[in-house]
């Protein structure tokens, strides 16, 4: 009798010991759980981001003519939720935007006319993502924060209007910050197959392997301006690529490039929203591409 008593007593202090064990680890265990669970789902929502999300909001998230960046200063120091009139959270902001969609641009960026609007994504609004992809998405874009940890509030982004008179003299343009800004105002996202996905362009090919004449758009610019049927007022390469720009319903070329009312798909927003230099820059940039 007395061994069981003995036996039974060691086992009872093995399992306090093990229980006490497990008690204290606990806590840093179901943190590293946390943590893996967490890094897994932010890579989750950057697939469906890359799949779904990187034509309109670049890439790396930093915008497109077609939406505004979201891996931005003003979505995380308060400035876009404030222009908004929203009271809560980013990730709560985040979250309704993605999930319901939104029948209007950005407050924060209405000025700058972006030609799309966002979609509804989440299945409970109609969409086609489910919750945990709807969250997975949040997590990803929350990921970029800390980028942004302690920046004070920023003003409504302005510019000095270019106009859409192509008859001004432009300054010299720098064809290396052209083609950053074709990235980042969205021009390349309609222009160039980025994605190498193969998928129809939306507006006329820059590069001569995705043109049905094998003609990049600095080729193309030296002839179009020329051609029979051309309905603008460029007397030059440079002004033919000016026009496109800023007044892109002046001459639309033949292909699937207008909408159902007849204008161009081309955004109309770049007379506002660009200066002088931009243009120039771009205009350089597009006359390097043979």
């Amino acid at each position: 009798m007395t061994w069981r008593v003995i036996v039974g007593t060691l086992s009872l202090m093995v399992t306090m010991i093990v229980l006490g064990f497990v008690a204290v680890t606990e806590q840093d265990r179901m943190a590293s759980f946390t943590r893996a669970y967490e890094s897994r789902k932010v890579e989750v929502g950057g697939a469906i981001f890359e799949n779904n999300c990187a034509r309109c909001h670049g890439l790396d998230g930093k915008g497109s003519g077609l939406a505004p960046a979201l891996n931005a200063q003003d979505l995380f120091d308060g400035s876009r939720l404030a222009a908004a009139g929203w009271a809560g959270t980013t990730e709560d902001y985040v979250r309704g935007t993605i999930a319901s969609g939104r029948p209007r641009p950005s407050a924060f960026y209405a000025d700058l006319g972006y030609p799309e609007r966002m979609p509804t994504w989440g299945a409970q609004f109609g969409g086609p993502l489910r919750t945990d992809q709807v969250e997975a998405l949040v997590a990803y874009i929350m990921n970029w924060a800390s980028d942004y940890a302690g920046a004070t509030p920023q003003a409504v982004p302005t510019v000095v209007p270019v106009g859409a008179d192509i008859t001004v003299a432009l300054p010299a343009g720098d064809a290396a910050n052209g083609e950053t800004l074709a990235k980042s105002v969205g021009c390349a996202a309609c222009h160039i197959d980025l994605a190498g996905t193969g998928a129809p362009l939306i507006g006329p090919a820059w590069l001569p392997a995705a043109d049905p004449d094998g003609k990049s758009i600095g080729a193309r610019a030296e002839e179009r301006y020329q051609e029979a049927g051309y309905a603008g007022k460029a007397t030059s390469p440079e002004q033919y690529l000016f026009e496109s720009i800023v007044d892109p319903n002046v001459h639309i070329v033949e292909g699937d490039y207008k909408n159902p009312d007849g204008t161009s798909k081309m955004p109309k927003i770049y007379s506002t929203s660009l200066d002088q230099q931009m243009v120039a820059d771009l205009i350089a940039y597009l006359q390097t591409i043979k």
